[in-house]
């Protein structure tokens, strides 16, 4: 977890660095992604999160764990909370790599270039920056890339090796795994 951190930092820096080149910003509140999509995410991507919530209340730890586990894996984010701020984020400082990047990175096109990866929410609210912003990434102007990050952050797993699932179905195994370290008093 404690390897993870710094690493979120650092994207969080590219990320705001794009979002001020191009102006590229999500809607106050927002939260769409959570609601209408479901992240694959690893379990050890969770394990901030989990650990953060048995430290803070086991009880609504494991109330969680049951929530997650109970909308499975094709409901929205258990996380999620409307009208919270930032984003309807429960654990914002903490979400995974790829809720900080989802809308503000890019993937490689079929030749190669970078692509901007463009929430269709940023283009229906802001439709002449959301263009910009797909210019300035096409122009060669620096963007945070996917599959970049995902290997930054792949590297500083406990468990690299692991399949990615539906991110309830992460959160779920990774609360089951610090519950029973809090049960055990294991570190």
């Amino acid at each position: 977890m404690s390897r993870r951190l710094p690493l979120y930092v650092e994207v969080d820096r590219a990320i705001d660095a794009f979002a001020g080149a191009t102006g590229l910003a999500c809607p106050t509140g927002c939260g769409h992604c959570c609601e209408t999509q479901t992240p694959f995410v690893r379990v050890d991507d969770m394990a901030a999160i989990a650990a953060a919530r048995v430290a803070r209340d086991l009880d609504d730890a494991a109330a969680l764990r049951e929530r997650a586990a109970a909308v499975g894996a094709d409901g929205p984010c258990v996380l999620f909370q409307p009208g919270r701020l930032p984003g309807g984020c429960t654990e914002y400082a903490l979400r995974p790599m790829l809720c900080r990047l989802f809308g503000f990175a890019a993937v490689r096109d079929k030749h190669g270039a970078p692509a901007l990866a463009l929430c269709k929410v940023h283009g229906q609210a802001t439709p002449a920056v959301a263009a910009a912003a797909v210019a300035f990434v096409a122009g060669g102007g620096p963007v945070p890339m996917f599959a970049e990050w995902q290997a930054e952050s792949d590297a500083v797993s406990d468990d690299p090796d692991a399949r990615q699932v539906p991110i309830n179905v992460a959160l779920a195994a990774a609360l089951d795994r610090a519950l029973l370290r809090a049960q055990f008093g294991a570190d």
